[in-house]
């Protein structure tokens, strides 16, 4: 009888290898967006400001 504990425990640790990269790579794409959505907010704010601005500022 083969004995598959070989193949079983290396099986698992590809499988265990695979789901940390895919986490990490997650987390790696979940921080772009992040700072994408920190960019086009700090881009609105800015905006805001100086509409703001101008509109206090007599013309």
């Amino acid at each position: 009888m083969t004995d598959y504990s070989f193949m079983e425990a290396v099986n698992i640790h590809i499988q265990k290898h695979l789901e940390e990269k895919t986490i990490a790579d997650l987390q790696t794409e979940a921080l772009k967006e992040h700072r994408k959505i920190q960019i086009i907010t700090s881009v609105i704010g800015a905006a805001l400001i100086l509409l703001a601005f101008m509109m206090e500022t007599p013309h």
